[in-house]
């Protein structure tokens, strides 16, 4: 029996696409925390890359997107390629069902933040390229102003934090 099961994030924008016969497919990577033995070392996180077909394709594409937490079950497929006289082997779970774990309500939280994420980084470069070099590495109040930018910091971060934590435990 060849049978996975996985939970993570999809970790980047889904690619969408059209096979010859007009079935839908869509492409994406899931991030999946690897389980650790020990507290010692640093967390491992796993990037799989998934393939899902038809109603699942079109499933991901009108509700998930780079974030969304997920359950894929699927089996697991090899292909190989010949390049070179080399022989490439490659790996992809091929989603039999997916399932979003996360409410509307916080997938669009999350969205919002990733947004001002990217605006506040974008905030923080440009405050950076506008410091002259002598500035930049010896004026400590430049980074205490990086500091306020840093959306790990922020309190919108805590209030996301604490939204999801109140819907996951609910």
């Amino acid at each position: 029996m060849n049978k996975i099961i996985i939970t993570g994030r999809i970790s980047q924008t889904p690619f969408t696409g059209v096979t010859g016969s007009n079935t839908p497919y869509t492409r994406f990577t899931v991030a999946v925390s690897r389980r650790q033995f020990s507290s010692n070392t640093e967390p491992i996180t796993d990037f799989l890359p998934c393939v899902a077909w038809a109603q699942n394709a079109e499933f991901i594409n009108k509700f998930l997107d780079k974030g969304s937490l997920v359950l894929i079950e699927g089996s697991l497929q090899t292909s190989r390629m010949t390049k070179n006289g080399e022989i490439n082997t490659f790996y992809t779970i091929n989603v039999d069902n997916i399932e979003a774990l996360e409410t509307k309500k916080i997938a669009q939280m999350r969205r919002q933040e990733q947004n001002r994420d990217t605006i506040d980084i974008n905030q923080l470069e440009n405050h950076k390229s506008t410091q002259n070099n002598y500035s930049f590495f010896n004026d400590q109040s430049s980074y205490d102003n990086d500091a306020n930018i840093n959306p790990i910091v922020s309190k919108e971060w805590d209030t996301f934090a604490d939204a999801l934590d109140k819907e996951i435990n609910n």
